[in-house]
């Protein structure tokens, strides 16, 4: 029988590809055996479990931004998580390891390099993580979402979910329409700001409001898990504030125009289904976002407005422009498609497949 590890954790950017690769590699051997190597302080904790996948726990050993005790513990806790790695791959009797990135993989690449055991490597964002790219130099094969990341890598698009790259948008658009309460007559805006929402983005949305209610749109506004709805918006009854959108596929189905942040996994979905979306990069680390989605503005396929521009007025203005022109909006969804790759989670998975069948 053949094993895989995957390791991703911390945010849905790693955690969800490799969930999408996990399928993949069942779907092309299904006497395949795969878990998910994370930490117990990211999103995989939930998000794992829930998707029938196994996971199981390294310590988590960011690298702290700043200089203090954490720094000068680092590397005791880093080789405590390449011993805890390495027990694992031996006790799994695994085969090969996949890798996206995040703290959570370099313990489990270096310890898969000990081993003998093959490393493929999928790197999600414009400019490789500091894991990635040192686990670049000796993995077996690298892919990457977006040109020249890693020098040498494949470029293969993100894995993504079925429910994604197979979605028949025409086939689930009255339904959708019925799960979220909304008028078929009406073009819809789709608003949310990654897995945790955006007070950014939310602020200029509700204070949008009042200057959006003439344009006859409907709105779903994905607020955030942490947030709460505020209470000014219950009298405009074409915004539906929502805390968490379990089926984004759904939510796609009907989304004329998107306003959303530049995470990679998202730009990633709205070019295969060639959506069009005003993008505000999150501003933290070092532009990551703002270079993610750099060449998809440049074409045409989307609108970039920087977090610290947003404002009410700004939406306004923008959706007001943009959505009630159908020539616009096609044009940008042409675009946005044309850059749109698809089965990377294939290609992963084939590859991995391949390494691990000749490490046995």
């Amino acid at each position: 029988m053949t094993v895989i590890a995957l390791a991703a954790g911390g945010t849905a950017g790693h955690i969800e590809p490799a969930i999408a690769c996990a399928k993949a590699i069942k779907d092309l051997d299904s006497q395949s055996q795969v878990f998910i190597i994370g930490t117990d302080k990211g999103l995989e904790k939930d998000i794992v479990p829930r998707r029938g996948i196994e996971l199981s726990i390294i310590p988590a050993t960011p690298f702290p931004r700043k200089i203090n005790l954490a720094l000068f513990s680092l590397p005791f806790r880093y080789l405590a998580a390449q011993r805890i790695a390495k027990k694992l791959l031996i006790d799994k009797k695994v085969d090969c390891v996949i890798g996206f990135g995040a703290y959570a993989s370099l313990p489990v690449y270096m310890a898969a390099r000990r081993l003998k055991i093959p490393v493929v490597i999928h790197e999600g964002n414009k400019k490789a993580g500091l894991a990635n790219y040192l686990g670049s130099k000796f993995a077996d094969e690298v892919f990457q979402m977006f040109p020249e990341s890693i020098t040498g890598a494949k470029t293969v698009g993100m894995p993504l979910r079925k429910e994604i790259t197979n979605l028949n948008v025409n086939e689930n658009k009255i339904f959708a329409y019925q799960v979220f309460g909304l008028d078929p007559a009406r073009k819809t805006l789709l608003v949310f700001g990654g897995s945790q929402g955006s007070q950014t983005i939310n602020r200029a949305l509700v204070g949008a409001l009042p200057e959006l209610k003439d344009l006859n749109i409907q709105i779903i506004h994905a607020i955030g898990s942490k947030n709460i709805v505020d209470e000014s918006t219950r009298n405009f009854d074409f915004y539906h504030p929502i805390s968490y959108i379990e089926k984004m596929e759904l939510a796609y189905a009907v989304a004329d125009l998107v306003i959303s942040r530049a995470g990679a996994m998202t730009i990633a979905e709205q070019t295969v289904l060639g959506i069009p979306a005003i993008y505000v990069p999150f501003a933290v680390g070092n532009g990551e976002q703002t270079k993610n989605v750099s060449a998809l503005i440049a074409a045409g396929g989307g609108i970039l407005i920087a977090d610290n521009e947003v404002s009410s007025s700004a939406i306004s203005e923008l959706v007001s422009r943009l959505i009630l022109n159908p020539a616009k909006l096609q044009q940008m969804s042409q675009v946005s498609a044309s850059q749109g790759l698809r089965d990377a989670d294939i290609k992963v998975a084939q590859s991995a497949l391949a390494l691990a069948r000749g490490h046995k």
